[in-house]
């Protein structure tokens, strides 16, 4: 396929893919959005931090209202490239497929949002004010990242009235699935003290794994309560388990296990803390509690519908308003108090060798921003 024939959502996407962006490195695309984006009246913003690069991009609107939409320019570690049926970063194009790494997740997606507003700042079409807001630090600690564009924001009082994460959502065709809220997430590293012996003297030892058995085991059988609407039920996965010195005679003492909790938003983190030490209680065990992310929901109203009605009337599909899946930026945005709704392409290659994404939907993808963008209320 030529140049010539690339829709403009293809083009981009092609482009931002080429450049090699590997978490937390931005690969320059964030000055390839912003001399893209210069011509159309936008102005970027630099909210760069220890080594991470965060740019926001505005345009001011003729129309009452602020329109933000958020993405990251980082993609995951390609694998062994020799898996790759085409390079990761070749961005390869072929029989109406595009090859390569972020092809969906997500600098497709920031290509579609990028696409639209090319198009209708073309037309003269009175927009909103328009806000993009990207990160090189989603893919890695999410430290640095999206938190320091919002905290940016709500120093200077220029928080958006909605924002559009532009997450592969989708699952099997483009917008019928959209993402309303997310879990919260807590980790818990559990260290079980015991004392180290001969396993023929079990009687001077104390089994570090012995100890473990009975309270990770009540653990997993903690009944969370009832998941609040429209969420999945809480989560609780022991993931690690690690003990023992390797020699077959040597009693352990001490044992490693690690919790990963998903939680919807009828519980919290203070709850899931003290139950969780209450089912050990008695038990010589250090704990170390990780709140890596808060649970959020956007409640339906006006942008939930306005998203929604514009999937609709491009494609026909009534989309399912979704809570699952794993941790997003949006909940950055969601924390200071903007409703969020996750919108994007397919996600059936994310993190994957041979991550790929057929072209039609980067068409469809750019038609739904078009319409969101020109209907979006405040």
């Amino acid at each position: 396929m030529s140049d010539q024939q690339q829709s403009t959502a293809l083009q981009l996407a092609v482009q931002l893919m080429k450049r090699e962006s590997p978490t937390p490195d931005d690969g320059d695309c964030q000055l390839f959005i912003a001399r893209k984006l210069a011509p159309l009246g936008f102005v970027q913003t630099s909210v760069d931090v220890n080594g991470i690069t965060n740019s926001i991009y505005t345009r001011e609107g003729e129309k009452e209202g602020v329109l933000a939409f958020a993405g990251h320019t980082d993609v995951v570690p390609t694998g062994p490239v020799e898996n790759w049926d085409y390079p990761p970063f070749d961005a390869t194009v072929k029989d109406g497929v595009l090859h390569g790494r972020g092809a969906q997740d997500m600098k497709g997606g920031i290509a579609c949002w990028m696409a639209a507003l090319m198009q209708l700042c073309s037309t003269f079409e009175l927009l909103p004010t328009i806000q993009i807001l990207i990160t090189s630090d989603e893919e890695g600690d999410s430290v640095d990242g999206t938190v320091r564009i919002v905290e940016y924001l709500q120093a200077n009082d220029k928080l958006p009235d909605a924002v559009i994460v532009g997450e592969p959502s989708s699952a099997q065709q483009v917008g019928d699935t959209i993402r309303r809220g997310r879990r919260g997430v807590v980790q818990v590293a559990m260290n079980f003290h015991g004392k180290q012996g001969h396993s023929a003297y079990p009687d001077d030892a104390d089994n570090a794994i012995h100890k473990a058995v009975a309270p990770l085991a009540a653990i997993a059988a903690i009944d969370w309560g009832q998941a609040k609407d429209g969420f999945p039920a809480t989560s609780c996965q022991i993931t690690n388990l690690n003990a023992g010195t390797g020699a077959s005679n040597v009693i352990p003492g001490s044992a490693e296990a690690f919790l990963d909790i998903r939680y919807n938003p009828s519980n919290s983190f203070a709850e899931i803390k003290a139950l969780i030490e209450q089912t050990c209680d008695g038990v010589d065990i250090s704990f170390d509690f990780r709140h890596e992310a808060n649970a959020f929901s956007t409640p339906d109203g006006k942008f939930l519908d306005t998203v929604c009605a514009a999937i609709e009337s491009t494609t026909g599909i009534i989309t399912n308003r979704d809570t699952g899946g794993g941790t997003s930026d949006g909940r950055f945005l969601a924390a200071a108090g903007v409703p969020v709704a996750e919108l994007g392409l397919t996600n059936s290659t994310i993190h994957q060798v041979n991550e790929q994404v057929a072209t039609h939907e980067l068409d469809t993808l750019t038609a739904i921003y078009t319409k969101i963008i020109t209907t979006f209320e405040a």
